[in-house]
C-alpha cells in the first residue's frame, strides 16, 4: 500500500474539482457517515416512510413516496440500503416503467471511511407522459 493510499482516510474531506470543461468550482464529497445515515432514517421515520416489510410491492410503494418526499435531494445507494432497500437499483428500474427517475453520480465517503466515486443518487423527476392511465382510457375510434 502506498503512502498516498494509506493516508486516504485522513484526507476524506478533500474537495474534488469537476473534470469537465470550464472548471470553476470544487464539488464537495458527501460524508455518508453513520450520523448522516441515522439522520436520514430518523427523518423518513418521522414522515411515516420507514419500510414496514421486505415485500417487493411494499418496497416499491414506499420508495416512490420517499422519492416524492425527498424531492431534489433524492436518495443515494448507501442511504437506500440503510433504509432497508436490499436491491435499490432494481426497485428504481421497476418504478421507471411509470416514472422518470434521474440517476446522478456522486463521490461518497461511506460508513467504512473510504472514498467511493460513482455512487448513484436517484431523484424523481415526474410521471412518464406515455404511461398507461391507471383509470383506463377511452377508445373513441369507430370501427370501420
Amino acid at each position: 500500500m502506498t503512502l498516498k493510499n494509506n493516508n486516504a482516510r485522513n484526507e476524506a474531506g478533500a474537495d474534488v474539482t469537476e473534470l469537465g470543461g470550464g472548471v470553476t468550482q470544487q464539488r464537495k464529497i458527501l460524508h455518508c457517515s453513520y450520523k448522516h445515515i441515522k439522520s436520514i432514517l430518523n427523518e423518513l421515520s418521522r414522515a411515516g416512510l420507514a419500510l414496514s416489510g421486505v415485500n417487493t410491492l411494499t418496497q416499491r410503494a414506499v420508495l416512490l413516496k420517499t422519492l416524492q418526499y425527498l424531492g431534489p435531494r433524492g436518495l443515494n445507494t448507501y442511504e437506500g440500503t440503510a433504509a432497508g432497500y436490499a436491491r435499490l437499483a432494481t426497485r428504481i428500474q421497476e418504478l421507471e416503467e411509470d416514472w422518470i427517475i434521474a440517476s446522478q453520480r456522486e463521490t461518497v465517503i461511506g460508513p467504512d471511511g473510504l472514498v467511493h466515486p460513482g455512487i448513484a443518487r436517484y431523484v424523481l423527476v415526474g410521471l412518464r407522459k406515455d404511461a398507461i392511465n391507471p383509470q383506463g382510457a377511452l377508445d373513441l375510434e369507430v370501427p370501420a
